[in-house]
């Protein structure tokens, strides 16, 4: 069964929703943030060096040097009405414009490692892309017991054998005596007899259990992308506004990111490719019942009286002679399955594998 690991980049971008990063962006090279001029939708000061004092992501506002409130750096607005938005405001020093590569999404930046879902994207970049995972945890189904009900059982023929004698000996005759109806034997001069038990020409029990608990796929290192909501301004056509420096537990780094297994753009060289789908067929194998140890038992039993009325005694049928054998009048067999199934199956199968879909991350180093 191939299941989606992860919703589908066109969906995750639509999704881009919240979580956190660290990253120094001092070291990028100088085209990933191009400067722009004040009030052209520039990067303006944040283009710069930042006055040598870089900011984590959870800055997202600063001191105001305008007439309004602290400038918000990522939300799209002039807070501090100085007539400049966000990485075109000064007080935003320590952001950026980066120029984010044709075909690609971006910026954000990168956590790989275990439980991205607990991992939560810092102030200011609402947008939260679950970008898949690597290294698939080997964690097989859980089965429920096999277990056999009562057994049922098809047998072979009930035959008597009768003697004059009361110690199974002299004459005799053997007689197939149907089960489960009355059989009548007036008139019959009986001593002794011996019967055998039926053969078992087949028999069966009902099988159930081997249910499987199939755990969520789970990936070791899984791929969590933090990008700024689609409000963040203040750069050129195809720059987006992002911080300089963002804290651990986050890849340093600017990133971008495209479905499938693709080469990185220039300037964005350290290369993470994810899975976002996997293969899922573990399940359990199927429960059966071995009914070697199932036989048929038979029983007889002796009446005084026709129609099989007024019983004398029950006699199991052992292979061993019944001396002196009551005197009767009609007789009836019964013929039983006994003993027990011996339960098979029920063993955790097949595996989880990463599926053909891949979403790569390129980050700046």
């Amino acid at each position: 069964m191939r299941r989606s690991a992860f919703p589908s980049v066109t969906a995750l971008v639509a999704l881009l929703a919240a979580s956190a990063c660290t990253q120094d962006f001092d070291q990028f090279e100088p085209e990933l943030f191009p400067a722009s001029a004040s009030g052209s939708g520039g990067a303006g000061g944040a283009g710069g060096d930042g006055g040598g004092q870089g900011t984590t992501a959870s800055t997202a506002s600063t001191a105001s040097s305008g007439g309004g409130g602290a400038e918000q750096c990522l939300n799209g607005d002039d807070d501090d009405d100085d007539g400049a938005v966000d990485c075109a405001d000064d007080d935003c020093g320590g952001f950026a414009c980066v120029a984010v590569p044709e075909d690609w999404q971006g910026p954000g930046v990168l956590y790989a490692g275990p439980a991205a879902a607990d991992v939560t994207c810092p102030e200011g970049f609402p947008t939260r892309v679950d970008v898949g995972g690597r290294d698939l945890l080997d964690e097989p189904a859980t089965c429920s017991a096999c277990s056999c009900g009562a057994p049922t059982a098809e047998c072979g023929a009930l035959e008597v054998t009768v003697y004059r004698g009361d110690t199974c000996g002299g004459g005799n005759a053997t007689l197939e005596v149907p089960t489960d109806e009355c059989f009548s034997i007036n008139g019959l001069d009986l001593g002794s007899y011996r019967g055998e038990a039926p053969d078992v020409d087949s028999a069966r029990c009902a099988p159930s259990g081997g249910e499987a608990t199939v755990p969520p796929p789970r990936f070791g290192t899984e791929g969590l992308v933090c990008a700024p909501g689609p409000d963040s301004g203040g750069c050129a056509a195809g720059e987006a506004c992002a911080p300089r420096e963002i804290d651990a537990p986050f890849e340093q780094g600017v990133c971008v990111w495209r479905e499938g297994e693709r080469r990185c753009p220039q300037g964005f060289d350290e290369r993470h490719v994810f899975a976002s789908s996997v293969v899922d067929d573990r399940g359990c194998t199927r429960c059966t019942c071995n009914a070697d140890g199932v036989r048929c038992a038979a029983t007889l039993t002796f009446f005084d009286e026709a129609r099989c009325e007024g019983p004398i005694e029950s006699v199991p049928f052992d292979g061993s002679c019944a001396e002196d054998a009551p005197s009767a009048t009609s007789l009836s067999a019964e013929v039983t399955a006994t003993g027990s199934c011996q339960p098979r199956g029920g063993a955790p199968t097949g595996e989880v594998a990463a599926g053909d879909d891949r979403i790569t991350v390129c980050c700046a180093q």
